[in-house]
């Protein structure tokens, strides 16, 4: 049976999906890279993916000892915020922050995963079923 190049180049995509985060989550093992999230259900979906390193959430604290704590802790940042309007605000002013005291933030990875997903998914919490659901084609 022929599969169609819609159906190719959906394969290949979602693809690019997984080893973009088998990486992120090599490279969190390691604990050489941070990942930032919004908030409790997003940790949890991360650590059901497998991601074992460093994992702090955003809500419920204070930005300025959040930043405090990060930059005196790492050299490398993801933040997985939503991709909603309100996650893009927050991640801007957590790269400029971050950036601000030479902290690397990893634009790259976040904006692989979102490009991926948008249609599909609006936050991190949403990532374990939809890598659930690519897996299962």
């Amino acid at each position: 049976m022929r599969r169609s190049r819609k159906y190719l180049r959906e394969e290949k995509t979602y693809e690019n999906l997984i080893t973009t985060l088998e990486e992120i989550s090599s490279e969190n093992s390691s604990g050489k890279l941070l990942i930032l999230v919004e908030g409790k259900n997003d940790l949890i979906a991360l650590r059901k993916l497998g991601f074992n390193g460093p994992i702090k959430t955003i809500k419920g604290r204070k930005l300025s000892d959040l930043i405090d704590e990060v930059y005196l802790e790492y050299k490398r940042v993801l933040v997985l915020s939503d991709w909603d309007n309100e996650g893009e605000r927050l991640y801007k002013e957590i790269r400029y922050l971050l950036e601000s005291y030479g902290v690397r933030v990893e634009d790259k990875y976040r904006r692989i995963i979102k490009n991926i997903t948008k249609r599909e998914i609006k936050d991190v919490e949403g990532l374990l079923s939809f890598v659930k659901h690519i897996n299962l084609k």
